[in-house]
């Protein structure tokens, strides 16, 4: 695998975490319930840590000499600005899903490069403790 292969990759894993829907739910504001606050620290906590893993990515593609590529947030989540933060944990579990997914396949297609698989690796498993909290937070719910 070359800089440029590496480079994509890192970029991919970039607008994976800034384009995701808890970072554009920062932007948007759902509206929260007076008893689900816990949930919106949750979502803020997850936003702050994907940025800094987003950051790092960048600053391993700079420092190789490659272009940050920004990205975009998917149009379909314009749809989710006006929505309560407890509808949409079960889109944010299914969104994160995904985000393992891509994930995955990033750290499989970045062994060349152990430097960048490392932080692949610690971005998917940021993603599954994640994923494991908001389920946590859907039982919760389900449960009140």
């Amino acid at each position: 695998m070359n800089a440029t292969q590496t480079n994509s990759l890192l970029n991919q894993l970039r607008i994976t975490h800034t384009r995701s829907l808890v970072v554009y739910l920062q932007y948007a504001g759902p509206w929260i319930r007076k008893n689900f606050h816990a949930v919106a620290d949750v979502l803020e906590t997850m936003a702050t840590e994907m940025r800094r893993i987003a950051d790092r990515a960048g600053e391993m593609i700079l420092s190789g000499n490659g272009e940050l590529i920004a990205g975009e947030f998917p149009i379909q989540f314009t749809g989710l600005h006006d929505l309560s933060v407890d509808y949409l944990l079960n889109i944010i579990v299914q969104h994160q899903q995904e985000i393992i997914t891509s994930l995955e396949q990033c750290v499989s297609q970045l062994d060349a490069d152990p430097f960048a698989q490392a932080l692949a690796e610690e971005a998917l498993g940021a993603a599954k403790g994640h994923l494991d909290t908001l389920q946590e937070l859907v039982a919760a719910e389900s449960e009140s």
